[in-house]
C-alpha cells in the first residue's frame, strides 16, 4: 500500500458561491495549500452538455460520426482544464510520475468530466489510473460493511427483457472469463436474456460481491431519482436503490454498462428531500457500494462488451480497479482506432488504488472441477439461470426422435474442433508462450470433460422410458416452423483472434438477419448449447403430446472458423442441421487482408444466404378468405415480415403482408379477378 500511496496524486476541488478552491497533493500530505480561482458556471456547464450532446450523436452515427469528435473533444477537454486548473497545477500533472490520480469533488462539481481534461494532446483518464471520491451535503445512512470472504459472488444482469442481443453476449463472455480465469475465487450467477423484475434485484442483490449489468438504462435530467435500469414490468430507478441504504451490505462493486449511467446534474441538495438521489451513481454510493463503473453518454453494443471483457480480465489478474479502467480504455483505443471515442465515456466513482484480487492470482491455473452426474447449483462456478428460470422464452414445438442425430452431429463437431486445434498444435497458427499454451490446453481438456458429460446425459434422456412415450404433435409438412439458427465459434483459434472472431461472425449475423427468415439465438459456445438441450428435453414427460417447455432451441448450428494464419485467409463455415443429424452445406469464403471486414459483408455472406433461403423457404397455407384478403397460418414467429411477397403454387397469383401476427398473417391479392381458396399453399418469392 505504501508504494501506491507514493505513486499516487490528489486533486481536490470545492465549489463556494462561484468561487473554485483547488488544489493537488499527496495522499499522505498533512498540509498543503490551495489556490481559489473564479469559476465560470455557467460557462462550464453549457460547454459539458454540448460535449455530451455531441458525442451521443456521434455515437448515433457510428463511425462516420468520429472523424472530427475525437479533435473537439481535445479542444472541449483543453478550455475545461484551462477553467479549472490553474498554471501551477497543470504544471505539477505535467510534471508528476504518479500514476493514479485521485479526484475529490464537492458534489456541485461531479457532473463535470474531469476526466476528460486535456493536457497537451493527453486527456487525464488517459495518463492516470483515476478513480472519485464526493464530498455531500446529503445525509449518509450508515451501511453495514461487506465482508469480502472467497469465493466472491457475482451477478451478472444482461439483456433483461431480450431486446439487446448484444448484452446477452457480454454477459456469456464474462461468465466464460471467470470460469478461465479464476474459477477458484468466483461463484457466478448470471440472468441473461431473462425476465428478471425489479423486486427480483431489490430482494437479491445484498447477496452478491459484485453486481454486473449490460442493458438498458434511462437517464431523467429534470427527475434524476426516476433515471435507472430499464426491466421487464417497470425501472430499477435510482430512488429505489437510495431506500436500501442503511441497512445490510451492498455489493462492493457495481459494473453498469449501459448508455449515461453514471450521467450525472449537480448534487443540488434539499433539506427537506431525504429520499431523493441524483442518478445511478449517487445512488448506489449513497446505498454503501465501495466501486462503481458507469458511463458518461450513449454506448454502443460491441465496444461496450469489448471494454467489460477487458476490465474484468485485468481486474481478476490482481491490478487494480483504477488500473483495469484505464488499461480497458487503452484497448479499445487499438481495437477500433485513435478516432473511436466510446473508451472516453466511462468513469469510475471509488478508490482506484484498490483491488480484490491478489497479483499472485494472475498466473494461477485453475483446477478441473468434479463433474457431477446430475447438475448440482451449489458446485456449478457458473449457474447460468438462463437456462432456468430466467430463460429467454418463444413458443416452439419440437419432435423427439430428433436428439439422437443432434447429438451425433454436435460430438461430431466437438471432435474435429478439438481434434484440430489442440491435438495438432504443429498446424499453422499465431505462436503462443509455453504458459499461454498449458492455459489453452487446460482449458480445452476442461471443456472436453464436460461436453462429455452433457453428451452421456443427453443420451440417458433419450434412452429414457418417458421419451419412448413421447408422442410428438402432428404437424403439416407443407407449412414452415420457426428457424432458429446458433453460431459457435469457440476454439483455441478464437481466443487467439477473438477481437477478428466476433467482427466477422457480427457481420454474418448481421446479413442473415436482414436478408433471411432465421432466428438468431445468443449461443456461441457448444457446451451451452448442449446444456440448454439437456434442461429442455429433460422436462419432457410421459403424458401424450406435452409440448416442450417455452425455450427457442437451436435447428441449425453455424460452425465457424477463422484462419488468419495462411498467406490468404479465409473464413470455414459448416451449416449443420440437428434435426436431420447431417451437414447440409460447407463454404469456404476467402477472408481479403487490405479490406476492412465490413466492406466484404455481402461477399461474405452471399453464398451463405442462398444456401439458408433454398434450403428452408418460407412457406404456409390460406387458412381464411375475406373478399381479396387472406389469413395466413404462418406469422412473425416463422419469420413473416410486412411486405412481404407470396406467390401461390400452381397459380398465377402473388399476395403482398399487410399485417402479421405470431402465428398467422394478413395478406392482400395482386389481382382481383381470381377467387382464392382456403388450402391454397403460398411461398414466399
Amino acid at each position: 500500500m505504501k508504494n501506491k500511496m507514493a505513486r499516487t496524486l490528489c486533486l481536490e476541488a470545492t465549489l463556494d458561491k462561484g468561487r473554485l478552491k483547488i488544489s493537488i497533493h499527496k495522499p499522505d500530505d498533512v498540509i498543503w495549500s490551495y489556490e481559489d480561482i473564479a469559476a465560470p458556471m455557467d460557462r462550464i456547464e453549457t460547454r459539458c452538455r454540448k460535449m455530451i450532446e455531441t458525442l451521443n450523436r456521434a455515437t448515433g452515427e457510428g463511425s462516420a460520426g468520429y472523424s472530427d469528435v475525437l479533435t473537439k473533444l481535445k479542444a472541449v477537454g483543453r478550455m475545461l482544464c484551462d477553467e479549472l486548473l490553474t498554471p501551477d497545477i497543470k504544471e505539477d500533472i505535467r510534471k508528476t510520475g504518479a500514476h493514479y490520480l485521485i479526484l475529490k469533488l464537492d458534489d456541485h462539481l461531479v457532473h463535470i468530466p474531469w476526466e476528460l481534461l486535456c493536457i497537451g494532446e493527453e486527456f487525464l483518464c488517459q495518463r492516470f489510473n483515476m478513480g472519485r471520491l464526493v464530498k455531500t451535503r446529503q445525509k449518509i445512512a450508515q451501511s453495514s460493511n461487506r465482508v469480502l470472504t472467497r469465493p466472491l459472488k457475482m451477478w451478472i444482469l444482461a439483456n433483461p427483457g431480450g431486446d439487446l442481443a448484444g448484452a446477452g453476449l457480454e454477459g456469456l463472455e464474462i461468465c466464460r472469463c471467470m470460469d478461465r480465469m479464476n474459477q477458484e475465487e468466483t461463484v457466478v450467477d448470471a440472468s441473461l436474456d431473462s425476465d428478471v423484475t425489479h423486486d427480483e434485484i431489490r430482494e437479491d442483490i445484498r447477496n452478491y460481491d459484485f453486481v454486473h449489468f449490460a442493458g438498458h438504462a434511462d437517464y431523467n435530467s429534470q427527475n434524476p431519482g426516476e433515471s435507472g435500469w430499464k426491466l421487464p414490468g417497470g425501472n430499477l430507478t435510482s430512488r429505489d436503490i437510495h431506500k436500501m441504504a442503511g441497512g445490510s451490505a451492498m455489493p462492493a462493486l457495481v459494473f453498469s454498462n449501459a448508455c449515461q449511467s453514471a450521467r450525472t446534474e449537480a448534487w443540488k441538495w434539499k433539506k427537506d428531500v431525504k429520499d431523493d438521489s441524483f442518478g445511478l451513481a449517487n445512488a448506489f454510493m449513497l446505498a454503501g457500494v465501495r466501486h462503481y463503473v458507469g458511463t458518461f453518454w450513449e454506448i454502443t453494443d460491441e465496444p461496450g462488451s469489448r471494454f467489460a471483457l477487458e476490465f474484468y480480465e485485468h481486474l481478476l489478474s490482481g491490478r487494480t480497479v483504477g488500473e483495469s479502467v484505464r488499461l480497458s480504455r487503452a484497448a479499445l483505443i487499438q481495437e477500433y482506432g485513435p478516432d473511436f471515442i466510446g473508451w472516453a465515456s466511462y468513469l469510475l466513482y471509488g478508490d482506484p488504488t484498490s483491488g480484490y484480487f491478489d497479483q499472485k492470482e494472475k498466473t494461477k491455473e485453475p483446477e478441473k472441477p468434479e463433474l457431477a452426474t446430475s447438475p448440482n447449483p451449489a458446485k456449478d462456478h457458473t449457474r447460468g439461470k438462463w437456462f432456468g428460470s430466467s430463460e429467454n422464452t418463444a413458443k416452439s414445438t419440437k419432435k423427439r426422435d430428433w436428439l439422437a442425430p443432434c447429438l451425433a452431429i454436435l460430438g461430431l463437431f466437438f471432435l474435429v474442433i478439438t481434434g484440430y486445434y489442440i491435438y495438432k498444435p504443429d498446424f499453422s497458427r499465431p505462436p503462443v508462450d509455453s504458459e499461454t499454451l498449458k492455459i489453452l490446453q487446460a482449458q480445452a481438456s476442461k471443456k472436453r470433460e464436460r461436453i462429455d458429460q452433457l453428451f452421456k446425459e443427453l443420451e440417458l434422456i433419450a434412452a429414457s422410458p418417458e421419451a419412448l412415450a413421447y408422442d410428438e404433435v402432428p404437424s403439416d409438412d407443407w407449412t414452415s416452423g420457426p428457424l432458429t439458427l446458433a453460431m459457435d465459434f469457440d476454439s483455441q483459434r478464437c481466443f487467439l483472434h477473438r477481437g477478428k472472431e466476433k467482427l466477422i461472425a457480427s457481420v454474418i449475423e448481421t446479413q442473415i438477419l436482414e436478408h433471411t427468415r432465421v432466428t438468431l439465438l445468443e449461443r456461441i459456445s457448444l457446451d451451452i448449447i448442449l446444456e440448454e438441450l439437456k434442461r429442455a428435453n429433460s422436462k419432457l414427460v410421459a403424458p401424450k403430446n406435452r409440448l416442450l417447455p417455452d425455450l427457442l432451441t437451436a435447428k441449425l448450428i453455424l460452425f465457424l472458423e477463422v484462419d488468419l494464419s495462411e498467406s490468404r485467409p479465409f473464413i470455414l463455415m459448416h451449416l449443420a442441421d440437428t434435426k436431420k443429424g447431417s451437414v447440409v452445406d460447407v463454404l469456404i469464403e476467402p477472408l481479403e487482408t487490405d479490406q476492412p471486414v465490413l466492406a466484404q459483408k455481402e461477399r461474405l455472406s452471399k453464398n451463405l444466404l442462398e444456401k439458408l433461403n433454398n434450403l428452408y423457404p418460407l412457406r404456409g397455407r390460406i387458412s381464411g378468405v375475406t373478399g381479396k384478403e387472406v389469413r395466413l397460418n404462418i406469422g412473425s414467429e416463422a419469420g413473416i415480415k410486412i411486405g412481404q411477397r407470396f406467390r401461390v403454387t400452381d397459380k398465377d397469383l402473388t399476395l403482398e403482408v399487410v399485417s402479421i401476427q405470431p402465428d398467422t398473417s394478413t395478406a392482400r391479392a395482386e389481382k382481383e379477378e381470381l377467387t382464392l381458396e382456403k388450402g391454397w399453399r403460398v411461398e414466399a418469392i
